[in-house]
């Protein structure tokens, strides 16, 4: 009788102790949930785009589906910058955290992710070449200053001439003709000093007139080199600004960028100086009135607004690089990430992740 009493009690002590950890597991796994979480955010299209008061974006639909599968509801907290979402939610003002959230070795010392939800890197862009080549050098050539070239020759060729008139006059040639028809003259002359370094009069030219001759040749010479250095320069500069195909074409660009963000501290660790804006929408404006001539940032939002915007002028340029994840944000140790992380596993098991994602970024493929 003794020995099944201690059995009873050894039984019910056993069963006792699975109850407790049973419950303290449920607890882990499953808080419960006494107010509707706060999920913090920001507009990051086409992950989070806000109109009015509403969000909607490829991120706000993924959380959307995961919160109806954990069973819990909440609120959306608009928290700005990715920098103040992160801050958010050590800091206690939001539960958890979702937009395009770069997951970083650093980040993680402060707050904990759930595994990877989408592959991003970074990308550049700039603005699309529509014009045709022909067009686009005659654009490129300096007309301004070709045309400030072309009135100084002028003007020399006019001296030129009036000099080479008066040598003629006082060798008493009889040129027959009056001052405005003799310097029209005498100015085709010039001009084919220049183009063949001979005066068409050969007979007895005169040392002084030589000598003039071989000095408005050389001026001729100069002239023409200035011309050729001033386009060919104009060329050159206008290849160098415009071809960007790749990070190794920044350096010496005028380049924006959002500091704060892995994009900015790439650029920064290249040592690659950038224009600070408060974000991608602002970075593009300016990219759109040429006052930049490139943007560093990520590769999904570059694309979307390439093909959701600038009509056409705008042009997402080489590979992606610098490879990054975007994850969900919880506190460190939260026990949503263990339901996030587990309702990630079913969307993306039967299919529901690949439907959100051809909606927001099906039409970029």
């Amino acid at each position: 009788m003794q020995t099944n009493s201690l059995r009873s009690q050894g039984l019910a002590l056993m069963w006792l102790v699975l109850v407790c950890a049973s419950s303290v597991y449920a607890e882990e796994a499953a808080p419960p949930q006494t107010r509707p979480l706060r999920v913090a955010t920001g507009a990051l299209a086409p992950f989070v785009i806000k109109e009015g008061d509403r969000f909607k974006g490829f991120s706000v639909d993924l959380w959307s589906e995961l919160a109806r599968r954990m069973g819990v509801e909440f609120v959306w907290v608009d928290a700005g910058s990715r920098a103040d979402q992160l801050e958010s939610v050590p800091r206690g003002d939001a539960d958890v955290a979702i937009s395009a959230i770069v997951m970083t070795p650093e980040r993680e010392r402060a707050i904990d992710f759930s595994q990877a939800y989408f592959d991003s890197g970074l990308q550049i862009m700039v603005r699309a070449e529509t014009e045709s080549p022909i067009l686009a050098t005659l654009m490129a050539i300096p007309w301004k200053s070709i045309g400030k070239l072309f009135a100084a020759a002028l003007v020399l060729v006019f001296l030129c001439a009036n000099v080479l008139w008066v040598i003629e006059r006082r060798r008493g040639l009889d040129l027959g003709k009056g001052y405005l028809a003799a310097i029209g003259n005498e100015m085709w002359n010039t001009t084919l000093i220049i183009a063949t370094g001979e005066h068409g009069e050969r007979r007895d030219p005169g040392t002084v007139r030589r000598i003039v001759i071989a000095c408005v040749w050389l001026m001729g010479i100069v002239l023409i080199t200035q011309l050729t250095a001033t386009v060919t320069s104009s060329q050159t500069v206008q290849r160098l600004r415009s071809i960007i195909t790749g990070p190794g074409d920044l350096p010496g660009k005028t380049v924006a960028s959002v500091p704060g963000t892995v994009a900015a501290d790439y650029l920064s660790i290249l040592h690659q100086p950038f224009v600070e804006v408060a974000n991608a929408a602002a970075a593009i404006d300016l990219l759109t009135h040429d006052k930049v001539q490139a943007i560093v940032f990520d590769a999904p939002t570059l694309q979307y607004w390439a093909a959701t915007s600038g009509n056409g002028s705008l042009q997402v340029v080489g590979p992606v690089f610098r490879p990054e994840k975007y994850g969900i944000v919880v506190a460190l140790g939260s026990p949503l990430r263990k339901g996030i992380n587990e309702a990630l596993l079913g969307v993306y098991q039967d299919g529901t992740y690949e439907q959100i994602h051809d909606k927001w970024f099906k039409s970029q493929r």
